[in-house]
């Protein structure tokens, strides 16, 4: 790394594009996303990649990718925290106008970085540019567009309360965007999607260009955050903590709109069944009362509190397993009635 990279990370440098990559033991994935970034057409780049504590060889990948390109490339590490704490800790090293996040796994395509500079340059009060991504399962082959990248999304909030519409490499953040946001919450999974709409709560609005920007990798291995290993007790607790935190922004700006905040508060909901499932009372306790909370700022909870009665009386794991049995037998109901009237 030269003196003048070296120099104060906190100084913007106006065109320049700083690509953070968090990698957790994945030195083979981390030498292709490299590549990705050196690929683009647009060359005013650097990469910071932020080895999380790996146990494998990836440190000594990044070392080695660092020292191939002193002039652009920095690697740094950390001990094992998570790909929101990476993802600060590069933040803290990039120097550029303009951040891209990108997972060890996935892959940018050429002409990201020309076109969404391009889309934030024309489009001064956007704060962040996405584009089409597409997701492919390296196993079968499979390619499809990635939740709503192939969309006009207008909004943040509320249109990724329920669900992102990108993934964490589609988009481009002007560097002074993500200093509002402030910096990733240290969750171990859901930390993008808080992320994100924490940049909608502060009115962040998003510029899109309709080309292919970016490949999410679906592959045998196990991803950052765990999405595929199950609702373990620890998943399920920061899947609670990050719906929390949303909520509580959301409060404190009044925003309770019952167009959004129904479906919201049916997750909570669920997130309180999930955590008194896992053993999780206390957090249990805690969702149930915030989708009640939700639910009284425009009817009378009556469902969440009859539940709430039979926690107390039964017990978190029991209270879960009947309401499991009863909906399960209602579905079934269903199911039979509609197979009847066909």
């Amino acid at each position: 790394m030269s003196a003048e990279m070296s120099a104060n990370p906190r100084i913007p440098v106006r065109g320049l594009v700083s690509v953070i990559i968090p990698v957790y033991n994945r030195p083979e994935m981390l030498a292709e996303a490299t590549e990705s970034v050196f690929a683009q057409t647009y060359l005013q780049i650097e990469i910071v990649i932020v080895d999380d504590g790996s146990s494998d060889s990836t440190w000594a990948s990044a070392q080695t990718l660092a020292a191939a390109r002193p002039d652009v490339v920095r690697a740094v590490r950390q001990d094992n925290a998570g790909p929101g704490a990476a993802r600060n800790l590069g933040l803290a090293w990039a120097r550029g106008e303009f951040i891209q996040f990108l997972d060890s796994d996935d892959l940018l395509e050429p002409m990201k970085f020309e076109l969404q500079v391009q889309a934030l340059r024309e489009n001064l009060n956007a704060g962040v540019a996405y584009g089409l991504t597409r997701r492919v399962n390296l196993i079968t082959g499979a390619s499809l567009p990635w939740a709503q990248t192939g969309e006009l999304i207008t909004n943040l909030f509320p249109s990724f309360l329920m669900k992102r519409g990108w993934d964490t490499n589609s988009p481009l953040w002007r560097r002074e965007v993500c200093d509002q946001i402030g910096p990733w919450s240290c969750y171990r999974c859901m930390e993008d999607w808080e992320h994100d709409l924490r940049a909608g709560l502060i009115g962040v609005t998003p510029v899109r260009v309709v080309e292919h920007v970016a490949t999410v990798r679906d592959h045998l291995n196990a991803r950052a955050s765990g999405m595929y290993s199950g609702f373990t007790p620890a998943f399920a607790l920061d899947f609670f903590r990050a719906h929390r935190e949303i909520w509580q922004l959301m409060r404190v700006r009044g925003l309770t709109d019952w167009s959004y905040l129904r479906e919201f508060s049916r997750k909570l909901f669920w997130i309180a069944r999930l955590c008194g499932g896992l053993g999780l009372s206390q957090e249990a306790d805690e969702a149930l009362a915030i989708a009640g909370e939700m639910a009284a700022t425009h009817h009378t909870p009556w469902e969440i509190r009859i539940y709430s009665v039979l926690t107390r009386l039964l017990g978190w794991p029991i209270a879960v397993e009947c309401s499991e049995r009863v909906w399960r037998g209602l579905r079934l109901q269903r199911s039979g009635a509609s197979g009847n009237a066909g």
